[in-house]
């Protein structure tokens, strides 16, 4: 916190003081909090005027306000989030063209600020124990506690694919790991959670389930459109999953919500540690950092080209060093916000690799939020679950 705004905090606490004190301190945590981060920051009335990518932000009245200045908006370039979006963002330059980018606020102390009422049922959804790392293709050795929402899920006994565990009985995973149809039987899946190595078996950290229902997407198509699945689980006794340090749900972003080119999000599971025309999957949980491709980068023809549908985003490392590979389908690509881990992605497909100019593709998991709270009949999924409290 800078001196300015220390200074204006304490001068309208002095003021105060003339009024009763419950009515002063109230002032004073309304206008701490308008210096950091709650929830999606919507209240944030700070003075940060670049981007997390340290990238200047340009001034809020020279483009169309249609939001009205009591979104906290005007002659500056601070940043601001005006349409509840999922942080503070402002307005950029990049090249020719004009675009949104996030900023890096600073979260408000649990302490003092009491986060808004959670959409999630299960209130812990994308909390992680651990983050531990140990060293998919050119990624690290990971903790099953660093990413307690991924599903193992097996085949006559065989792994298959991943998954993301998004409410204790539903599991998304890719519509492309069925392509067999009907000869992949329901009642030869198994489900893992908590597992940390495919051919080893923690029965304190495990939990294993069958499918009792699988819905793949209607309309799923052969070029990885609509690459999206769930699988309804159920232990033998036919409970749900249990919430344990090694397995949690991952929290839903909100429906066609949209992250900037450049963000920096994480994949992990258990695929191919190389590209090569046998299949060696990771004994351990891998994971590796990626960060997102903007569409237009992903459409180019040296890239992907009209591959790409509008449900489909791109990611991949800089040095393309790090990526996706056979065996990560359907396995989540997850991004940290407000500390808490979203689920943005589902891993689909990729032209071999960790090949430049050839990324990892994922499906766009908030174009979705709809189908799948239809499908399992959890309306809460509609909105997506923002910031739950502890």
């Amino acid at each position: 916190m800078n001196l300015l705004v220390i200074f204006v905090i304490f001068a309208v606490y002095c003021v105060d003081l003339t009024f009763p004190r419950r009515w002063s301190e109230k002032r004073l945590q309304d206008n701490i909090k308008k210096t950091c981060r709650s929830g999606d920051g919507s209240s944030y009335r700070g003075f940060v005027s670049e981007t997390a990518l340290s990238r200047k932000c340009l001034k809020w009245n020279w483009f169309s306000n249609h939001w009205g200045l009591s979104k906290g908006l005007g002659n500056h370039n601070y940043c601001r989030n005006p349409d509840q979006s999922l942080m503070p963002w402002c307005h950029v330059r990049i090249g020719g063209k004009i675009v949104k980018e996030f900023c890096d606020i600073p979260r408000c102390s649990t302490a003092t600020v009491k986060p808004p009422a959670a959409v999630d049922t299960e209130l812990t959804c994308g909390e992680r124990f651990e983050n531990s790392v140990y060293k998919v293709v050119g990624g690290s050795f990971t903790s099953v506690e660093s990413h307690p929402w991924i599903a193992a899920i097996f085949h006559k006994g065989r792994f298959l694919c991943g998954g993301s565990l998004i409410a204790p009985c539903w599991v998304v995973t890719a519509a492309h790991c069925f392509d067999d149809g009907d000869e992949i039987k329901i009642r030869e899946i198994s489900v893992y959670l908590g597992k940390k190595a495919i051919n080893e078996t923690d029965a304190d950290k495990e939990q294993s389930f069958i499918v009792e229902k699988r819905i793949i997407h209607q309309k799923y198509e052969p070029n990885y459109n609509n690459d999206i699945a769930l699988l309804k689980i159920k232990s033998r006794d036919g409970g749900c999953a249990l919430r344990s340090a090694s397995v949690r749900t991952v929290c839903l972003p909100p429906y066609h919500t949209k992250l900037p080119a450049g963000f920096q999000c994480s994949i992990a599971g258990f695929g191919n540690e190389k590209q090569g025309p046998w299949l060696h999957y990771s004994q351990y949980l891998k994971q590796a950092k990626v960060n997102v491709i903007s569409q237009a980068d992903c459409t180019q023809k040296s890239y992907y080209g009209d591959l790409i549908t509008k449900n489909m985003f791109c990611a991949g490392s800089p040095d393309w060093s790090t990526d996706s590979c056979q065996g990560d389908s359907g396995g989540p690509l997850v991004c940290e916000v407000s500390g808490r881990m979203f689920l943005f992605g589902v891993v689909s497909w990729g032209d071999g690799c960790a090949r430049r100019n050839k990324p990892g593709v994922y499906t766009t998991v908030t174009n979705y939020n709809k189908w799948i709270a239809a499908k399992t009949g959890h309306s809460k999924f509609t909105r997506g679950f923002m910031y739950p409290t502890k």
